[in-house]
């Protein structure tokens, strides 16, 4: 069987069914990307190794359990991604872990120069606050572009990058964070955040 020519989808039915050279040929298609974004999450290499064994052990063990929503390499990223995060959480960092840090970014981005004079305890409390409103913004997102948004701005990824982990045309994924940016930039603007072009 010539599982090359398979889709994604294709092969997690073949993984289903106990095709561990299905597995290998996901795995062979996907961990360096895979690799790439647990890395830029948990910075550290031996780690990031360990997680991806960890989240392809999963694809292994719950490949039964994909319904079809959204794509398959989508739904590889979230295992991984769910497992960097959970790596983060056993180090005891704050329960956000490194999501914290990366809602701040957009959360600075659309607010740049905020906080500026206050007390370190103001400071504090006023990124909290923005990394709380942005993660609220971006779980009323369609998943679809809630992806692509976290993909482009969490996990620096080009939109050629994420098209090809999502393997989907580009001026979809062009699409996908044009829409998703426009309503994230709305809602925040409702939540009393500036809007700023930093993410167009």
């Amino acid at each position: 069987m010539n599982l090359f020519a398979f889709t994604d989808e294709q092969l997690l039915e073949q993984i289903a069914q106990r095709n561990a050279e299905a597995l290998e040929t996901l795995y062979d298609r996907h961990a360096q990307v895979v690799y790439s974004l647990i890395l830029r999450i948990v910075r550290n290499q031996t780690s990031a190794e360990e997680i991806l064994q960890e989240a392809f052990w999963q694809v292994w063990t719950s490949a039964g359990s994909y319904q079809g929503s959204g794509s398959a390499a989508a739904w590889l990223y979230r295992i991984a991604r769910n497992k960097a995060l959970d790596y983060l959480r056993r180090l005891k960092r704050t329960t956000e872990g490194g999501e914290v840090e990366y809602l701040d970014a957009i959360a600075n981005a659309m607010e740049p120069g905020s906080g500026v004079g206050h007390s370190t305890v103001e400071q504090a409390a006023e990124r909290n606050w923005r990394a709380q409103q942005v993660r609220a913004a971006l779980q009323s997102l369609p998943e679809e572009q809630r992806i692509c948004v976290e993909l482009a701005y969490f996990d620096g990824l080009s939109q050629s990058q994420i098209a090809e982990l999502l393997r989907l045309p580009l001026g979809t994924v062009k699409t996908r964070l044009r829409l998703g940016i426009e309503k994230l930039e709305r809602l925040l603007l409702a939540a009393g955040l500036q809007g700023s072009e930093t993410l167009r």
